[in-house]
């Protein structure tokens, strides 16, 4: 038994080992974006709920924290600011699932092929979501949230790029914005560290001591191919929802899933449910109130759902979902000198130079 629970954590670390020079890159290149584009800027672009507005919010999504609790903060104060909704949820979408370390997270534990449709998938999760707030739309609702909002004060998350030059020029030659980069770099990892201990340490418990025959009880494999998608598919907010797992550390998780025969749908179901784990809910009823907490989780809910469905039927028509490989995220979690550990150095150089 010790042995195993041995083997477990030299797994977890293994696998954080693989992802650390992403993180760092990723949190290093989120806070520079913080700095460099303030808050009201992005409101000022997201006050109608059009087509141009709702995909502009996800591209600058990443001058949000990449942290999905923090990003809920800037939701917030967008949305005091005049943000209309749909763009503000494209905007959180866009700070958590299309940040750079996302990305290669999905790449190092999953594939290309996983990296690819959690880029391509977000046009499909925010079309679905979309189409869902504007089927469900109650205008006196939306309006109250942003009074709680308004009410809800700054909940500790401050624009970083509050007091510094408006010119994107003149921040990168102010040692005061250097120090305010490097500040939100740490301040970055200080409010995700929990999720990743959490998330690395689940996914390697999970990888040695949780038989098949659990995987196969929670997640069927008899039914019809089309009613079987569907099911991973529903299943993978389900599964989020009670590991209570942000962004962050939901992709090793997600490896050591898919090695245990959950369908494609089902995991990026799974990446996208980041919004409706029981912390974001919360934050979100202390925000707006439970009503509209509630009415957001369900939209990001049938949003990851639907893009899930979309993304693999679409890989499944390219040819492009790959088979799972046993043990594969064991072997991952191998300490090796290869680039991962030349990169890992780099990433502690750019962290020790943002001290």
């Amino acid at each position: 038994m010790f042995e195993s629970i041995g083997t477990s954590l030299y797994v977890s670390a293994g696998l954080f080992w693989k992802a650390f020079w992403a993180l760092a890159f990723g949190y290093a290149f989120s806070s520079l974006i913080q700095v460099l584009v303030p808050r009201d800027v992005i409101a000022r672009y997201m006050g109608r709920p059009g087509l141009k507005e709702t995909a502009l919010a996800m591209v600058l999504g990443p001058a949000s924290s990449s942290c999905s609790f923090a990003a809920l903060s800037a939701g917030r104060a967008l949305l005091v600011k005049g943000a209309a909704l749909t763009p503000m949820m494209a905007f959180l979408f866009g700070a958590t699932n299309l940040s750079p370390q996302v990305a290669a997270l999905a790449w190092i534990f999953l594939g290309w092929q996983f990296a690819l449709a959690v880029v391509v998938g977000s046009i499909a999760h925010v079309l679905v979501m979309a189409t869902a707030v504007r089927l469900t739309y109650l205008k006196a609702m939306v309006e109250r949230a942003r009074q709680d909002a308004s009410r809800a004060g700054h909940a500790g998350h401050d624009d970083p790029a509050e007091g510094l030059p408006r010119a994107w020029r003149e921040k990168l030659a102010s040692r005061k914005a250097w120090r305010r980069i490097g500040t939100t770099y740490f301040d970055e990892w200080n409010m995700v560290w929990k999720d990743l201990l959490f998330g690395f340490v689940v996914a390697g418990v999970v990888a040695v001591l949780v038989p098949d025959a659990v995987f196969q009880a929670i997640f069927p494999q008899d039914l019809t191919p089309v009613l079987l998608i569907i099911v991973h598919a529903f299943l993978g907010p389900v599964l989020a929802l009670l590991t209570i797992i942000g962004s962050m550390g939901n992709g090793p998780l997600a490896a050591v899933l898919w090695e245990n025969g959950v369908l494609f749908a089902g995991i990026i179901a799974f990446l996208y449910a980041d919004f409706v784990v029981i912390p974001s809910l919360r934050i979100n009823t202390t925000y707006y109130g439970w009503r509209f907490a509630a009415y957001l989780g369900a939209i990001f809910t049938v949003s990851a759902i639907g893009a899930g469905i979309i993304m693999h039927a679409l890989f499944w028509l390219l040819g492009l979902i790959p088979e799972p490989q046993a043990g594969s995220v064991q072997q991952l979690a191998q300490f090796r000198i290869d680039y991962v550990f030349f990169l890992n150095l780099a990433a502690i150089a750019v962290t020790a130079a943002l001290l």
